[in-house]
């Protein structure tokens, strides 16, 4: 068998889109260089000549770029907000974001992930991931929030817990922004204290704005009563 000669980096970059594809659909161990090398059209010994391996092959094709996307992802945000209505906005923008990103690239994570058993170094590598990412925002949160604004509280676990719902988000169906808008608002206000729902309340949010105007301008008309 012999494909269309390409240029040898244009011909990885092929054998590289063939190999995902056929990872996400058969799994590592359903899968063979073969496979690939009859999805990309060429022969097996051209695929194995590239990469080696069929273990390299899932490391190029699956794992760098999940890494890739997981450090890009994690280590963007969120920005450190200067006063209690920042600090809600911008962590609404990071979670947000990671629940688009599950929401289209949720399907590569996933199929890593099953492949713990042979790659365990990956699943550690995304594990150290996160935990990093938690500290970190733990770390910012605990030099910027003003106390008279927060209550005591955990800050990696609050953290954890907003990973964890933002992927649920990305998961479910429909648009993940609601989703995430409600569940950053109560975790938020769970570890505001009353002076903190105080500001926040009055903070021109672009996500609350109409509400509490319409909540707080005696001028709007109230909804009917039923």
């Amino acid at each position: 068998m012999a494909g269309r000669r390409m240029p040898s980096g244009q011909r990885r970059t092929q054998l590289v889109t063939k190999a995902q594809e056929a990872f996400l659909e058969g799994g590592y161990r359903g899968t063979t260089t073969k496979d690939v090398a009859l999805a990309a059209g060429v022969s097996e010994a051209l695929v194995v000549k590239h990469f080696g391996s069929k273990e390299e092959l899932f490391r190029q094709s699956m794992v760098d770029p999940l890494l890739g996307m997981l450090n890009e992802v994690l280590h963007k945000g969120p920005p450190v907000g200067v006063d209690v209505a920042e600090h809600r906005q911008t962590l609404f923008d990071f979670y947000r974001d990671w629940a688009t990103v599950i929401r289209t690239e949720g399907h590569l994570l996933w199929a890593v992930l099953r492949e713990a058993q042979d790659f365990p170094d990956t699943a550690a590598t995304i594990a150290g991931l996160f935990r990093t990412h938690v500290e970190e925002v733990a770390a910012m949160l605990a030099q910027t929030i003003d106390r008279e604004q927060f209550r005591e509280f955990d800050m990696e676990v609050a953290t954890y817990m907003g990973l964890g719902a933002a992927t649920v988000a990305g998961m479910i169906g429909g648009d993940p922004e609601s989703f995430v808008n409600q569940i950053v608002g109560i975790l938020f206000r769970g570890v505001l204290t009353p002076a903190g729902r105080i500001d926040l309340d009055h903070a021109e949010l672009p996500s609350n704005r109409a509400a509490l105007t319409s909540a707080k301008d005696p001028r709007q008309p109230k909804a009917d009563v039923v």
